[in-house]
């Protein structure tokens, strides 16, 4: 078990998170009150009906969990209200800094426009930083599952928001069904425009599929990756070019991906000197949060002070911050360091 003062440094040390999908990431709070609010399903009673809904039992139970709960996201003020209230929990956890992704497209057909969706969750953001000190980037999540044309006109419409609270695009959905190459073109434009890129890869599929998010795309980062343990030659290339993973622990296993820590490859990754970081995802969908994660590899797999703070420095340098961002932050981390006597 965590030692009780490990557990403190965790929950108390600053921490940047990069992999957090914000349609994911809402409070069973919020969206109990969003079912009673529009009355459509009658059959939930309780918080924890709510959350027993929320048991997956493959990949694609998710999925369809993942649409269902989106019914309940109709207003403006109901997306600004379910950002501002993921922010306040991120800041409770002391998160300083998040990267998000974002995808308004997941409401499409609906009662609101993208325009109208993003200018709800950019004030929110505002909001939350001003209120709670924590700062935060959107990247907006193109999707594979529309094809390469649908991604052009996404990036298009969310153009108009770069560096105004967007800074880069991602690309999520279906690994199998819409290979990363078809999208080449998509990034190439996007990176031309000046957003950040990163790309979901090497988690419902293999190691080809991080490969060609590299290669395609050329991906400054990869969502997940954890499939790169298929192919040794590629996890040699990512340590070499020190490419960073966003590694979600819970999820891999909670989608089945892995099923198990020990099967997971994450400590594999760390000790051969790959650049992961530690995130959680959907932190509301599969019941961990980034302090859960933190304290699953200090208890699960013996990870100290010092390899936690290693792992946050790695989010700090592979974050899309500029680097008077990422040293103010590397600042505060080295100050919390020297006052825990843990360096």
């Amino acid at each position: 078990m965590t030692d009780n003062n490990l557990k403190q440094i965790i929950h108390d040390m600053p921490k940047v998170e990069l992999h957090l999908h914000l349609e994911g990431a809402f409070t069973f709070d919020f969206l109990f009150g969003q079912l009673q609010k529009y009355g459509d399903d009658r059959k939930i009673k309780t918080i924890d009906e709510l959350k027993s809904r929320f048991v997956f039992s493959d990949f694609n139970h998710f999925i369809e969990t993942w649409f269902w709960k989106n019914r309940y996201f109709r207003s403006e003020e109901d997306f600004e209200e379910s950002a501002y209230q993921t922010l306040k929990e991120l800041a409770r956890q002391n998160v300083v800094y998040s990267e998000v992704y974002f995808s308004p497209w997941d409401f499409i057909p609906g009662p609101l426009k993208v325009e109208q969706i993003t200018e709800a969750t950019l004030s929110a953001i505002h909001k939350a930083e001003r209120d709670f000190n924590i700062k935060c980037g959107l990247i907006a999540d193109l999707i594979r599952n529309l094809g390469h044309e649908a991604a052009v006109k996404r990036l298009d419409e969310v153009t108009p928001y770069l560096n105004k609270g967007i800074i880069g695009v991602g690309l999520g959905g279906s690994e199998k069904d819409f290979p990363a190459k078809p999208f080449k073109d998509v990034f190439l434009q996007a990176k031309r425009r000046g957003f950040r890129t990163v790309a979901h890869a090497g988690e419902a599929d293999g190691a080809e599929s991080v490969w060609s998010a590299l290669i395609d795309l050329k991906a400054e980062r990869i969502g997940h990756g954890v499939r790169a343990i298929e192919d040794n030659a590629l996890v040699d290339y990512l340590r070499e070019k020190q490419i960073p993973l966003e590694v979600c622990i819970t999820s891999n296993i909670k989608t089945r991906i892995f099923s198990s820590l020990e099967e997971h490859p994450f400590d594999k990754f760390y000790k051969k000197g790959l650049m992961v970081t530690i995130n959680s995802d959907d932190p509301t969908m599969f019941g961990s949060d980034i302090t859960s994660e933190f304290e699953l590899l200090a208890d699960q797999l013996g990870y100290s002070a010092k390899d936690l703070f290693s792992l946050t420095e790695n989010a700090i340098s592979s974050s899309f911050l500029d680097n008077c961002g990422k040293n103010e932050i590397k600042a505060t981390l080295k100050n919390f360091i020297s006052e825990t006597g843990k360096a």
